[in-house]
């Protein structure tokens, strides 16, 4: 009953649909093939070595680090870190106290963390010595990811962007697909 410019605007709808299907369903398919892989995988190198190879598509980063929780949770260490933006001022071996710094919330909720505009942050959080370091690297934004291998916390994934804004709530619940599998390989690694 609505003539032509109803037809056409379904019309569009259906398109744009059918192009956001699409997509989400190219995403799926890559991140099955990255699940596999990291299920196949025991040294922890190889598997994040293929995650910052092949995760391009289902997470925008330019830098991907892991971290671990040591000396009973009290610590976290820098164990794993690759970067296309030059040279690393965060690398392995960088540790700090988990108490006191913004990554306890990360843990108390086990939810992910989206921090869109790291330069603000910074300013609003002068001591934080890691922010300062990866904005150093160029980091604009970043998506800090809890690791929990069987209901015990392990460390983190942080996705980071040279591009500000970059990470959405979408984002963080394509990781959490994979983030348990991550996990168990994490605690795989240690026991090996």
């Amino acid at each position: 009953n609505g003539g032509a410019d109803d037809v056409d605007r379904l019309g569009m709808s259906l398109r744009g649909l059918s192009v956001s299907l699409e997509r989400r369903w190219r995403e799926l398919a890559q991140l099955d093939a990255i699940s596999r892989k990291v299920n196949a995988g025991v040294l922890l190198d190889d598997v994040l070595d293929e995650l910052y190879r092949e995760g391009r598509d289902i997470f925008p980063y330019d830098r991907i680090g892991v971290s671990l929780l040591e000396d009973g949770g009290t610590l976290v260490r820098a164990r794993w870190a690759r970067s296309g933006l030059g040279p690393m001022r965060l690398g392995k071996g960088y540790a700090a106290p988990l108490s006191g710094s913004s990554l306890e919330a990360v843990l108390r909720t086990g939810e992910p963390r989206i921090l869109n505009d790291l330069v603000a942050y910074l300013r609003e959080k002068p001591a934080s010595d890691s922010t300062r370091l990866v904005v150093e690297e160029g980091v604009k934004s970043s998506l800090t990811c809890p690791l929990v291998a069987n209901g015990v916390p392990v460390g983190f994934i942080f996705f980071s962007s040279a591009t500000p804004g970059v990470y959405t709530a979408r984002h963080a619940e394509t990781f959490q697909r994979l983030a348990g599998q991550l996990s168990v390989v994490v605690e795989k690694a240690r026991l090996v």
